[in-house]
Formats: structure tokens, sequence, C-alpha cells
């Protein structure tokens, strides 16, 4: 759990933090616990140091869907709309070219989704899957304007055993299939249920699913790897991804980790691939930095990202959404963390909410004219956002107007 605090304005003028507006196509003008109620090239680097604090307490906070402002593909404060060379910066709702597969791709435009927490309230609950729930969501987003070109998963896609009747292969086919309604790529990431109650482990949260520990041949973990990881040709539940601006004005990379996997092969690979220059870097990880039961990868993923640039780090494993500026309590990583405004938490993909506040949903993160990311959370049911949720952020990880 986190403080919330204040939400932010969204309009800003052309020329602010990141650089000047180009007009014309929007691109810009530069170079807790699982949560749960339930159930038993070129641009830039990508800016300063991760430890830099940017924002210096201004938020906007995760709160209850419905307390939204603005219809589907809308966001509060006006994030909607055309980009042009003067006034405001918006965020360009014209269609994206170029594409994204398996490997990246090149668009003209930077928008994905961000999609997480899919799995049923019980163990090996089949019959109590959230089928309709994830199919609704990939259908709103299939039907966005313009379409996202990718979607990011923060984990847990199952709640299976580990035994010999586990039923992880069946969970992870109803999760395909149900994302299936939405055509654009799909990137995810391992959740502690990806690993399950492994060997020597007393719970998923903690469990770390390596050789010497919990092992590498669980059933969940093998399903995720074969019905996940295999359709984008990657072998490992933690790789990178990189999408570029089509005219080469900025480059980014999603880095997508597994912390209930962590060793010293993933330790360097990661701090390898956030050494690499990008406009824009943003970390995928399940657990936010502050969980009450962290697996070891939480940790040392953040003591990587104290060292390195990168814009926000994506993550889910509570049962609600939310972006705030401070923890509450002493996460894992002690007293040398990266900042909790560059860290957002989208764990309402299906999986039974952590309180009536919250409603079940998806983020849509947007590139304004000016290079900003504009972060609005959208509710399933209505397409609503919630105004107190959206929020924006330069590709350094500063919180702006």
């Amino acid at each position: 759990m986190r403080i919330v605090l204040s939400s932010l304005v969204i309009a800003a003028a052309c020329g602010g933090a990141v650089g000047a507006c180009s007009g014309g196509d929007g691109n810009p003008g530069f170079g807790g616990d699982d949560g749960g109620g339930g159930g038993s090239g070129s641009g830039g680097s990508s800016g300063g140091s991760g430890g830099s604090s940017g924002g210096s307490g201004s938020s906007s906070g995760g709160s209850a869907s419905g307390s939204s402002s603005g219809g589907h593909g809308s966001s509060s404060g006006g994030s909607s709309g055309s980009s042009s060379g003067g006034g405001s910066c918006v965020t360009n709702t014209g269609p994206i070219s170029g594409s994204v597969g398996a490997s990246g791709g090149s668009i003209s435009r930077l928008v994905f989704g961000v999609v997480g927490d899919t799995r049923p309230p019980n163990e090996d609950d089949v019959s109590g899957y959230p089928t309709s729930v994830i199919t609704k969501i990939y259908q709103d987003i299939e039907a966005l304007s313009p379409k996202p070109p990718l979607v990011v998963g923060t984990g847990d896609y199952q709640f299976s055993s580990t035994s010999s009747n586990s039923q992880a292969t069946q969970q992870i086919d109803m999760y395909m299939q149900a994302r299936g309604a939405y055509t654009g790529a799909f990137f995810p990431a391992m959740g502690n249920h990806e690993c399950g109650v492994a060997s020597g482990c007393s719970t998923s949260d903690n469990c770390n699913c390596v050789a010497g520990q919990g092992g590498t041949n669980t059933a969940n973990l093998q399903a995720f790897l074969s019905g996940m990881m295999a359709p984008i040709s990657q072998s490992k539940p933690y790789y990178s991804i990189n999408v570029n601006a089509m005219d080469n004005s900025w480059t980014a990379k999603f880095v997508v980790t597994a912390a209930n996997a962590w060793d010293s092969t993933q330790q360097s690979w990661l701090q390898t691939t956030l050494a690499q220059k990008t406009t824009y870097t943003f970390v995928v990880r399940h657990e936010p930095s502050d969980s009450s039961t962290p697996p070891p990868g939480v940790a040392g993923i953040d003591a990587l990202l104290t060292q390195n640039p990168y814009t926000l780090l994506l993550t889910g494993h509570n049962h609600n959404y939310g972006h705030w500026t401070s923890y509450l309590g002493t996460p894992a990583c002690g007293s040398n963390c990266p900042p909790a405004s560059r860290e957002v938490v989208i764990g309402n993909g299906g999986a039974p909410l952590s309180s009536t506040k919250y409603d079940y949903g998806y983020a849509v993160f947007a590139q304004r004219c000016d290079g900003a990311i504009v972060a609005d959370e959208y509710d399933y049911m209505t397409g609503a956002t919630d105004s107190y949720f959206h929020f924006v952020i330069t590709p350094d990880g500063t919180l702006t107007k």
C-alpha cells in the first residue's frame, strides 16, 4: 500500500520539459501483497539517474473507478485530441502507422496498453477463471482509437497448483484465447503464480523458480514458457523488446523482468540491457517495490534501477491500480529505492479486486506531441477514465503537466 496524493493537471504548453512540439503527426521534436479479495536510432538517452525523485511530491494517485471524467477514449483534463505545433500539447488521436510484432517494431507514435492480474479466485479454479472480464478488456483495447499497437501484461495469468494434476496449461490457454480479442502484439511478464509454490517455498509470493531454489520445472512455469513465451520466440521469462519511431526521432525499450526467477544471469542481463541508451525505458515487473513478501528479484531489480535511467516501472500483483509518490513502510530496497513516482500498479485485469473502490480495467500510455507520456486508467465496462490516476511523465521519469 502507498500514500495517495493530489492529481496532476494535463494541459501543458509545447516547448516544455522535453522539447518543442513538431506538429503534424504528433512525433516529438527531439533526437503488497498478492492483493486479493477472495479465495483460498537514435533518440537521446532516457535521462537522469533512476535515483532522481522528479515530480517533487505531486502525483496522480490511484482511486476508485467511477470518479472518472470523460468517456471511452478520452481522459480527464482533455488529453484526447489532435496535436498541433502551438498551444497546448495533447494526445494525438489519429491513426498510428507502422507495426509491432514479436521482435519489436517501428511505429509513428508510442501508445501501449497494460493489463495485469487475471487469475481466478482459487487454486485450480477453472470454473472461476475470469474469461469474460479478460475478453471484454481486450475487446475494449481493440476498439480504442487509435488502437495501441502493443499490450504489456504484468503477470498472474493463472492460479494453479504445482502438483501432477495442475491446471496451469489449461489456464494459460484460457487467457491466450481471451486475449485473442485484441489483434496487436502482447508481451507478458512472469508473476508469482507463474512460479507457484515450488519446492522449498511456503508461498508463491516470495518463491524463486530457479535452479537450486524453487526449481525450474514447476508446471506453472513450464506452462507460462510454452504458452506465452514461445509465441514471441522467447525461451526465458525475462527479455527486452525495442520499439522505435518510424522517422528515428525516438527509441523505446520494454524491459520485461522476472522477480520470481532471479539469479546472477538475469542480473547481468538486466544491467547490460538497462545501460543501452533509449529515449524511453519501460521496465515491467510483477511485484511493486513495497510488496509485503517480495521474492529476491524485487530488491535486485530496484538496486539496478537506482543506477540506470528509465521512464517508468510497470507492476501489478496488488489487485487494484494506482500511481503514488510515497511508499508506506519500508520496501525491500530499504533506503536506496527508486522513486515511487516512477512506479505504477496495474493489477485489476480480472483477479479478485482488493477493494470495492476499484473496478476491472486496463491502462493506456500515450506519447504526447512534446514527447511526454500521458497515462490513463480505463473502466472496462464504461470506458471512463479515472481522473485520480491520470498523470503525465517525461522520458526521463519526471512528472509534468
